[in-house]
């Protein structure tokens, strides 16, 4: 049986838990580990098998590698989708792929035009009672949708690039967009929206930019309403 031979570019907790569940399949490999913190590298090398680099470069020009896993903050994405891309390497990247629409539109143009498969760390949408809702829309089951709520509220402050706006996007872009593209996964686009956020629980945490908690109003093309808020300073 070949096995699919899988590469991990960033070696942090998500690629951990990635690395935990691939291995409970008997057709992939997990062959290599980068990491600009090499021991983070090792680490996972010296648990799953397979090589540790420090530099992503060199792991997809020695490794032959079927599939790669870019777990990396989002503002450092785009060199590796493209490259790894170039090379025929089919991608799985983290949410969200790019701080800006310009930026991902680059990205997803690369991908297209090299015919590798890619996805989205969008991973909520393949959750039993996900899967169940979307059945149940499909065959009109549930009717015409008329108002839909989702909500992140979490208790989580990191003290490292997250709290940047500039380098992480905010809770918005970064955590609660699951909470968003379940809702258009369930009843389409988006044709207007009306949001408010500020930082109003976390003033005084030193180099913090992000939003602590927001709301917002969606119009959904299908002519439903929904409602989405997030805060990381839930009790």
């Amino acid at each position: 049986m070949t096995r699919l031979k899988i590469g991990f570019i960033g070696c942090g907790g998500i690629a951990r838990a990635h690395a935990n569940r691939l291995v409970r399949f008997s057709d992939v490999e997990l062959v290599a580990f980068s990491d600009i913190v090499v021991g983070k590298a090792e680490a996972l090398a010296h648990k799953f098998g397979g090589r540790a680099y420090s530099d992503w470069r060199e792991m997809l020009d020695r490794e032959n590698l079927d599939i790669v896993f870019i777990c990396l903050p989002p503002f450092a994405h785009q060199d590796e989708v493209m490259v790894a891309a170039e090379k025929g390497v089919h991608v799985y990247v983290e949410k969200p792929i790019a701080l800006n629409v310009k930026l991902a539109y680059e990205m997803v143009r690369a991908i297209e035009k090299s015919g590798v498969k890619s996805q989205v760390g969008y991973q909520l949408r393949f959750a039993a009672g996900v899967e169940r809702a979307k059945k149940l829309i499909e065959e009109g089951v549930v009717g015409d949708i008329g108002l839909v709520s989702g909500r992140y509220w979490c208790r989580f402050i990191r003290r490292d690039w997250w709290l940047d706006k500039s380098r992480s996007g905010g809770q918005v872009v970064e955590q609660a967009t699951h909470i968003y593209d379940l809702l258009r996964w369930l009843c389409g686009d988006v044709e207007r929206v009306y949001a408010e956020m500020d930082r109003l629980l976390y003033r005084d945490v030193p180099g913090m930019t992000i939003e602590d908690v927001s709301s917002a109003v969606l119009r959904f093309k299908c002519g439903a309403v929904g409602v989405v808020t997030a805060t990381i300073g839930a009790a």
